[in-house]
């Protein structure tokens, strides 16, 4: 079975699955949060000095709170400025050998033995071919194309470390459950 569409990529869109990765990379999770609780001890240190606040220090505040959105939009605006690989449309196809992706600067086959696993958030399905990196697909648009349960059960079947919405778990007689009994 094969299924192919095209997705369409603005900023916003590749912004938001960048964000939402850091939710399934711990690493990632754990450096970003560093810079919130730094804030927080600094209005705790300004609090308990009784320090009076200047713009400087909130400007040092807004930094703290917001420097991983930040430094990411300013990334992720740089990389897509120039780069012909992240100007689209894309050209995705799923089918039993894996995914299939094009672009006008580029073709590419992420082979289902290269998927580690399969997360599904609200706005994405995630294909993680390292702990912190994956390739996003925006399942608004698998929706709209009418092939979202076709993609999760593709990867139900070819990839065992999957949790996607929709029927249970499919458990491939390639990939044996482990465990004691």
């Amino acid at each position: 079975m094969r299924v192919e569409l095209e997705i369409k990529w603005p900023f916003w869109v590749a912004y938001e699955a960048n964000l939402r990765l850091i939710r399934w990379s711990p690493f990632q999770f754990v450096m970003s949060a560093i810079f919130p609780f730094a804030g927080l001890f600094l209005c705790y240190l300004w609090l308990t000095s009784h320090h009076s606040v200047q713009f400087s220090d909130v400007l040092l505040l807004f930094g703290c709170f917001f420097f991983t959105p930040l430094i990411l939009l300013l990334t992720l605006f740089l990389g897509r400025r120039k780069n012909p690989l992240s100007t689209g449309p894309f050209k995705y196809a799923f089918d039993t050998e894996g995914i299939h992706a094009s672009g006008p600067a580029y073709s590419q086959l992420l082979k289902w033995s290269a998927i580690q696993k399969v997360r599904e958030s609200d706005s994405f399905l995630f294909f993680f071919i390292a702990p912190s990196r994956a390739q996003a697909i925006p399942s608004n648009q698998l929706s709209h194309a009418g092939v979202l349960e076709v993609v999760r059960e593709l990867a139900r079947v070819h990839v065992p470390n999957t949790r996607v919405r929709g029927a249970q778990q499919t458990v491939s007689t390639d990939h044996p459950k482990t465990g004691s009994g």
